[in-house]
């Protein structure tokens, strides 16, 4: 049987950025860990400047949206 390895570091680029964000911003918000951490611990690397820029911006998007939300309680 052929083993299958996993790659170590994983490439952001503008086709999954957006995905990427909102991963990001979930499993930090689910493990109670910063996006920073998120980025080390999954090895991501930008393919420029500008998709690292546009990844923030997107986390931050949700960051604020799900601030804006009002909480429900029972």
């Amino acid at each position: 049987m052929s083993k299958t390895s996993q790659p170590c570091a994983r490439i952001i680029s503008a086709l999954n950025v957006e995905d990427e964000a909102i991963r990001a911003f979930y499993i930090s918000l689910i493990n109670n860990q910063s996006v920073d951490e998120y980025i080390n611990e999954r090895h991501l690397h930008f393919c420029s400047r500008q998709v690292e820029g546009y990844f923030l911006s997107h986390v931050l998007a949700l960051t604020e949206l799900a601030l804006e939300l009002p909480v429900v309680r029972p």
